[in-house]
């Protein structure tokens, strides 16, 4: 096995860290990298602004357990989520990262969610920018998407690599623009 190499500084950034701050976990090479990160941290290190909840005080949804033997009939449906895609949803720094990066993304969901039945279904397609209607009429005009769209639209791909777990290689959304 080859020997790993190590990562590097985040102060210099030109040498091999040896190092690791004690309080935030960050690269240094040697005491002068160490001084200076003490003085000025990196802008890369990731601050959390607030702690994360244990994912055991979280109401999750319930999650009945997949059939031994699955309904042939249904095999084209929809699957449901399982417990572990709802615990990497919850875990991901990247779904984290855009809700962050948008605070009326937060609003804009509460408000879809507080509807119900077509009402909601309508409100969402509005939303990410896929209103059928829209699509019968406008196929070959491309559209100008607003700020909340496309941030919506970069939270349903987050969340769709949360679930997927890494398999670049199963079906993704398509947004056609």
């Amino acid at each position: 096995m080859p020997p790993r190499s190590r990562p590097v500084c985040q102060v210099c950034r030109k040498d091999e860290s040896k190092y690791s701050c004690s309080s935030c976990r960050a690269n240094y090479c040697s005491v002068a990298c160490y001084k200076e990160h003490k003085v000025s941290p990196p802008t890369d290190a990731v601050e959390d602004p607030k702690p994360l909840r244990p994912l055991t005080s979280l109401n999750w949804p319930y999650v009945p357990e997949e059939s031994a033997y699955p309904d042939p009939l249904k095999r084209d449906d929809p699957k449901p989520l399982q417990l572990p895609q709802y615990e990497a949803i919850a875990t991901s720094a990247h779904i984290r990262d855009v809700l962050a990066s948008n605070p009326r993304l937060s609003d804009l969901l509460t408000n879809i969610d507080r509807l119900r039945g077509p009402e909601r279904e309508e409100a969402l397609q509005r939303a990410l920018g896929v209103e059928s209607r829209q699509l019968k009429n406008d196929l070959t005009r491309p559209q100008e998407l607003d700020e909340d769209t496309r941030a919506l639209r970069m939270l349903a791909e987050a969340v769709e690599g949360a679930v997927r777990g890494g398999k670049e290689g199963a079906l993704g959304l398509d947004w056609d623009d």
